[in-house]
């Protein structure tokens, strides 16, 4: 129907437009003069010709269209068969003279809204006004009725849920459109068949005793959750909320309302497996509010003071002095490393701390951090995270280790101490020798005492350089490694240093280590042996020494990745080298090519490189430079490669 002859629901506030359309002019201005003396609000607007009536129909909204039959230009039929074209909901009611009963049947068949015949009775203006308001009504209520079945139709296809309707015995009589969106069905294909054909085989016997639930309570409401088929084959999550209509007439059936909830489910299973992983950690887990306030704990923190974690949730970090888990000086560390990390001022602060409960436990390690969530967008730390790990079994290590390094460095100390001084004796006697006697014997007892002084050194070395590196520093390597090299015998030999990096290391182990390095090959380059140790025959002429940044992974024999660093450093040299067959045993204590060396001076590099956490491997050296400004020459000598180094 054209809008324009759209009745609203407003008539109340208007008069009904009607156009009337007769041949007798005389009878339009009776009619209308009539009509307006009825209690009816109408507004007659009259026309002789049907022709011209079509004009103005088209032209001006109406609300309805009382027409006569016989007329010349054409007659009511007729006419109300071309308004049908246009208008087929406008009501229209034929008002004739010239009425009968195959007329009227005409009429009906054609689409009229009612019939009346004109008469001689005094009520049928006011019978006519009523037949007007009628159908009028009528026809705002239709329409209001189609505009609200289109609209919920509209809905109820485009919803993202879909409503189905079954009979006792869970047959499908009515699927809503959406069930395509949802779960790929035209809603035609599985109307008719079985709703249970669809559960999943482990949900059918759960959700049939449901069914027999809301079969017992028709005015409850029953919610479940199941996996139905989609048409793919896969299994959707849905949340049905059921209704027993089975006495309704409109319905006469079980009603249910489903929702995909898949999402939901896999985001709930997905929680809860991080819940029951952080619940089985074996460290304690907290999560605070940006008030200071407990939101999170896990089982294994809740039972250090065995309380319930609920019990925690909403108290303020202070809760920790009040419950007693640590000393008054330790909850004033932890509350000021809580501000730290709130005011943004440290990424993470580790605090070792002495719990008084469990009695079992004697050390935590507490880390505390920003807990970053996808909500964060600007720098405010909504969340901090706090992290407790009994260390104690590992403290008591150390702690029993760091006793038996002491004993063992005391023991050491003695012991060198009580060599010196008989060993003192024999070099100063086999002094006063050599100013009286010339002997060979002499010269083989001198390196002999020689190589016990060694001895004793290397010795105390190991003793002392075996403990961990607990706070290394920034080191320049280039800095250090030129030091050593000045602080021994060099000779001829060249020292190359091809690297500006600093390192995080302990000083005084670091020159160790190089030191050692530099005179294995000074001592065994440089063709003498007045100060052997572990390396392979003499060379003829002078060694030259390279210190050098690299890549990690130039430790292996094939080049592959040593480590997982991103920096490591070489020392190399030119001189003989280690035989192949000998490269896995030259950090194994006593280990040595020749009589002189005690074999404690590689042993001690890899004591120092693991201490420090680094790994060290030894191949040949390929190329080496003779000096900074030179370009490099084939080498074939000793290299070897750390890897796992920290720089700064």
């Amino acid at each position: 129907m054209d809008e324009r002859h759209r009745s609203g629901t407003d008539l109340s506030a208007r008069p009904i437009r009607v156009l009337h359309v007769d041949d007798d002019p005389a009878f339009l201005d009776l009619a209308g003069e009539m009509l307006d003396r009825t209690d009816e609000p109408i507004d007659v607007t009259t026309e002789t010709d049907p022709r011209a009536a079509l004009d103005r129909l088209d032209a001006s909204p109406f609300d309805c269209v009382v027409s006569d039959y016989d007329m010349p230009q054409m007659d009511g039929l007729e006419f109300l068969r071309r308004v049908r074209e246009e208008h087929p909901q406008l009501p229209f009611v034929l008002f004739t003279g010239k009425g009968s009963e195959e007329i009227a049947s005409e009429a009906i068949s054609a689409g009229v809204t009612d019939y009346l015949q004109k008469g001689p009775r005094e009520d049928q203006y006011a019978l006519l006004a009523n037949r007007i308001a009628n159908s009028v009504e009528h026809h705002v209520a239709e329409r209001e009725i189609d505009e609200t079945r289109t609209r919920f139709s509209k809905l109820l296809e485009h919803s993202a849920d879909y409503i189905f309707i079954i009979d006792v015995e869970g047959t499908l009589t009515y699927v809503t459109p959406s069930v395509e969106r949802t779960l790929g069905y035209d809603p035609a294909e599985i109307t008719g068949e079985n709703a249970f054909d669809f559960l999943h085989p482990d949900d059918v016997e759960r959700i049939r005793a449901e069914l027999v639930d809301v079969l017992e309570s028709p005015d409850t409401e029953k919610t479940v959750e199941l996996r139905t088929k989609h048409r793919d084959g896969s299994w959707r999550w849905v949340e049905i909320r059921a209704r027993n209509l089975l006495d309704d007439p409109c319905i006469e059936g079980i009603v249910g309302n489903v929702r995909d909830v898949t999402a939901r489910k896999e985001s709930e299973a997905e929680l809860d497996w991080h819940r029951s992983v952080i619940r089985s950690m074996d460290e304690g887990v907290y999560v605070l509010d940006r008030d200071y306030r407990f939101r999170f704990i896990n089982f294994r923190a809740a039972h250090t003071v065995d309380l319930s974690a609920q019990a925690w949730i909403g108290e303020h970090v202070s809760y920790l002095d009040e419950v007693g888990i640590f000393p008054d000086s330790a909850v004033a560390d932890v509350q000021a490393a809580v501000d730290d990390i709130a005011a943004g001022e440290r990424d993470e602060v580790r605090l070792v701390l002495e719990p008084t409960v469990p009695p079992s436990t004697e050390f935590l390690d507490l880390r505390i951090r920003p807990l970053e969530t996808d909500d964060d967008d600007d720098d405010d730390t909504e969340f901090i995270l706090a992290t407790t790990r009994d260390i104690t079994e590992r403290k008591r290590n150390e702690l029993d280790l760091e006793r038996k390094n002491e004993r063992l460095e005391t023991f050491a100390s003695v012991i060198s101490h009580d060599l010196r001084n008989p060993l003192e004796t024999v070099s100063t006697s086999l002094d006063l020798l050599d100013d009286s006697v010339e002997s060979d014997h002499l010269d083989r007892s001198h390196r002999a005492v020689d190589r016990m002084e060694r001895l004793i050194d290397e010795v105390l070395t190991l003793a002392r350089e075996g403990r961990t590196i607990d706070d290394p520093s920034p080191v320049s390597l280039a800095s250090v490694a030129r030091d050593r090299w000045a602080s021994i015998p060099t000779d001829d030999a060249t020292l190359v240093v091809d690297t500006d990096a600093h390192v995080l290391a302990d000083v005084g182990r670091l020159e160790q280590l190089l030191e050692n390095l530099f005179r294995n090959a000074v001592e065994h380059g440089a063709g003498h042996r007045t100060e052997s140790d572990d390396a392979t025959e003499p060379a003829d002429g002078a060694v030259t020494v390279r210190l050098a940044s690299v890549a990690p992974g130039h430790g292996t024999e094939d080049g592959g990745p040593a480590s997982d660093s991103d920096f490591g450093f070489v020392v190399e040299d030119d001189g003989p080298g280690i035989p192949p067959e000998q490269r896995d045993r030259v950090f194994e204590m006593g280990y040595s090519t020749t009589e002189d060396s005690p074999g404690l001076g590689l042993t001690i590099v890899d004591d120092i490189a693991q201490a420090h956490g680094w790994s060290v491997t030894v191949t040949e050296s390929d190329t080496i430079p003779e000096t900074d400004d030179e370009q490099p020459s084939s080498g074939g000598g000793a290299r070897f490669v750390f890897d796992g180094v920290e720089t700064v």
